[in-house]
């Protein structure tokens, strides 16, 4: 008795709920599907959402900086006055001197305290006394031993005083106290008028201020609550204790801006730890909000990526996934014998097209094993399931490309007044911060050289090779003598002697060419009097000492965040030194820096300069004040893209940005599974079945995977093996003989 057939639309779906769930063609559609719709809605919230803020992240960080910029000047000045007021007292350690004769030597190589003295520590008993009176009322000297105190604080009549000690060998006293006094003072940056940098000690007492007067309480409850945050703040290992905040804006929408730094470096082992100092740069902004460039892009863009997720996954379907379905059946339909005498129906393009022709070609086999096969189909290229792939991919891609091209560079974009002041002072930091630098330099060579007048080379040396290894400016310290020949050097070999290597004291430039720039300082051995007018007036008539700086110490200057790139050029606008990657001696990378320079002849200038390129905030400052270097004419220029501040437009290209390459991301993950997973087997698969119909029986057809595409690769290998036995029983048929044949043949023999 047989079975009632199945209805063919039943029998569809049974068929199809065999397929299983994690694999073959559909995962990746609706992955397709689900990501798209995840990036549209990151996109509507990332991007749409995003609302101008009245007081930039660009204004807050400008302060922040300016704070964290200050802070490592005094932090660098504070270690600079102690280890220089160490070295100086080490001169003495196995030649006593007199405390008069140690602070007039001190005094001529260095004039940048108030006020010296020499004490003893177990009595307090004052030895010398040079410049403004040391306030050493209170100080218990008592316990110092072996080890000079740590710098204090101390009030005094003329204000707070800045103590900093080191142990010295006087003739007649033995070991006692050397003391030098000065105010705690901020660097001479220039500051914008409504702009107030301010330097707390651990009280919040203020040692010093620049800039505008705070009279308004609200004013100053924003540096006070500042000063708490930095006192609280423990930041990671490496980082400095520093941020930013806001006060509440008044009637007239304006408010308050604070940025604060800890002065004490990360870690806290330093000169400056014991003393607790805060750095507060506060400013009053007018609240004037942000501005987008195209405020609906979120939104407009999150509904074409809804749309267009739904139609790639129906055209997916369509193109794909159906007429893969529809092969599976039809395969499955032949192998079980299913109306064998109906035609294949399949789809009409591409790799399913070509394996239903193969299909129906082996139907007809199976119906008439007699039949011959039909000829192989001529190879040639077609893109199949790659072409349906591609245009997705297209599609996505136009959808991605316009965001991932959004960047800083529209003209229209609003730079805050307070960001550009902010950088221009910010250079004039790091000028002010190279020409301390070489300045310093330039004081200790005169502080070391009286001690190698009358020194042998082998004390000399000695004495070369421990400075050396005390500050790590220098790459080479030597001697040259009055006919310039070397008479005793340490570090690295001398970059210039003989007679052209002798000439003023001060800081100079030792070539104009080369891989690498050669800055040094220059100081004759025979000690400055001590009322000269200016550093570098007097002709070397002698023996010199000369220090060669690193480069790296240089460019080391340059480096703070988020102030762009940095450069150091002389005076002919090359390069020297830079806190990135640059050629020595070359031009500057930007060209409209001279434009910049050009304005900062007497002082800091900065600007927003949009023609020549992507816009960028340059500013330039001279190595100014007094001394050797302000004669040298270098200046300091930086340069910030605008892309780079954390303004609103820019954080909305850049999230954007990121919407378009999550997107792509989206889109390449699925597209290439599917196009791995279907599209390459299912080509292979292709090719077998047209070789199968037109006669190769010996391939087996091996499933990869349990997929669509693995299930019709089973039904191929059924069909194969069915016509293998086919051909089997067709030959055995011919090799038997008829029964007359037979008959006929046993009687000749007879």
């Amino acid at each position: 008795m047989s079975t009632a057939p199945t209805p063919p639309r039943q029998h569809r779906y049974r068929r199809r709920a065999d397929m299983p769930l994690l694999g073959g063609i559909r995962p990746p559609i609706a992955l397709l599907l689900v990501l798209l719709l995840a990036v549209a809605a990151i996109t509507a919230l990332a991007v749409g959402g995003l609302r101008v803020d009245d007081t930039p992240q660009a204004v807050r960080e400008s302060h922040q900086y300016a704070a964290e910029d200050t802070a490592a000047s005094l932090r660098a000045g504070l270690r600079e006055s102690a280890t220089d007021l160490r070295r100086a007292a080490a001169r003495y350690e196995n030649a006593p001197a007199e405390p008069a004769a140690v602070l007039t030597a001190l005094g001529q190589a260095y004039r940048k305290w108030r006020g010296t003295a020499v004490v003893r520590p177990d009595t307090g008993r004052l030895l010398a006394a040079r410049g403004e009176t040391v306030p050493l009322a209170g100080l218990d000297l008592t316990k110092v031993t072996d080890t000079a105190p740590a710098p204090v604080l101390v009030p005094s009549a003329a204000g707070t005083r800045l103590l900093t000690f080191a142990l010295v060998a006087t003739k007649a006293d033995g070991r006692a106290l050397l003391v030098a006094s000065d105010n705690l003072r901020l660097p001479g940056i220039a500051t914008r008028k409504e702009q107030t940098i301010q330097v707390l000690d651990a009280a919040g007492a203020v040692l010093d201020t620049t800039g505008a007067e705070l009279t308004a309480e609200g004013d100053r409850k924003v540096v006070t609550t500042a000063r708490e945050h930095a006192a609280r703040q423990r930041p990671a290992p490496g980082e400095t204790a520093s941020g930013s905040l806001t006060g509440t804006p008044d009637g007239k929408g304006l408010r308050r801006v604070a940025g604060w730094a800890a002065v004490a470096a990360p870690g806290g082992h330093d000169q400056a730890a014991p003393l607790g100092l805060t750095v507060v740069s506060t400013s009053t902004v007018d609240g004037k909000p942000g501005n987008l460039r195209h405020p609906m892009l979120g939104l407009a863009a999150a509904g074409a990526l809804l749309a267009l997720a739904l139609l790639l996954a129906w055209y997916l379907n369509r193109s794909l996934q159906r007429p893969l379905l529809a092969l599976f059946l039809e395969s499955r339909r032949l192998t079980r014998g299913d109306r064998p005498t109906d035609p294949v129906r399949g789809p009409e393009h591409g790799e399913p097209a070509r394996i239903a022709r193969a299909l129906e070609e082996l139907r007809r086999q199976l119906l008439d094993p007699a039949r011959p096969p039909a000829a192989a189909p001529a190879r040639r290229r077609r893109p199949g399931t790659a072409l349906p792939l591609a245009l997705c991919a297209v599609l996505v891609l136009g959808w991605s490309g316009p965001l991932l091209f959004l960047g800083g560079n529209d003209p229209t974009v609003r730079v805050p007044g307070q960001v550009v002041t902010g950088q221009r002072d910010r250079t004039d930091t790091a000028a002010d911060r190279v020409r301390q630098a070489l300045n310093e330099g330039y004081a200790d060579l005169r502080s070391l050289a009286p001690s190698l007048t009358d020194a042998s080379v082998g004390k000399a040396e000695n004495l070369l090779r421990d400075t050396l290894a005390e500050h790590d400016r220098y790459r080479s310290l030597y001697v040259l003598g009055a006919d310039g020949a070397v008479l005793a050097h340490a570090g690295e070999s001398p970059h210039r002697t003989g007679p052209e290597a002798l000439g003023p004291s001060g800081v100079l430039l030792l070539n104009s060419s080369g891989k690498e720039p050669r800055v040094a300082a220059r100081a004759a051995l025979t000690a400055a009097p001590a009322d000269a007018e200016a550093e570098g007036a007097q002709e070397a008539k002698g023996p010199v000492l000369v220090g060669e700086f690193k480069t790296d110490f240089l460019s080391g200057l340059l480096v703070r965040p988020g102030l762009g790139r940095v450069w150091l050029v002389d005076d002919r606008q090359r390069v020297l030194a830079a806190n990135e990657g640059y050629s020595s001696f070359g031009d500057l990378p930007d060209g409209r820096a001279r434009k910049i320079l050009a304005d900062a002849k007497k002082s800091a200038a900065a600007d927003v300069l949009r023609d020549g390129g992507d816009p960028a905030l340059l500013a330039a400052a001279p190595l100014g004040g007094n001394g050797s270097v302000a004669k040298l004419g270098w200046s300091v220029v930086t340069a910030h893209p605008v892309a780079w501040l954390h303004l609103d437009q820019n954080r909305a290209d850049r999230r954007a940005v990121l919407a378009g390459m999550l997107g792509l991301a989206a889109a390449a993950l699925c597209l290439g599974w599917l196009y791995i997973a279907v599209g390459l087997p299912l080509r292979r698969l292709a090719a077998s079945a047209e070789a199968l119909a037109a006669g190769d029986r010996r391939t087996v057809l091996y499933p990869v995977h349990h997929d669509e595409v693995g299930a019709v690769a089973r039904s191929l290998e059924l069909i194969r093996q069915e016509l293998v036995r086919a051909d089997l029983a067709e030959r055995a048929v011919r090799r038997t003989p008829t029964a007359p044949t037979a008959t006929a043949t046993a009687a000749s023999t007879r």
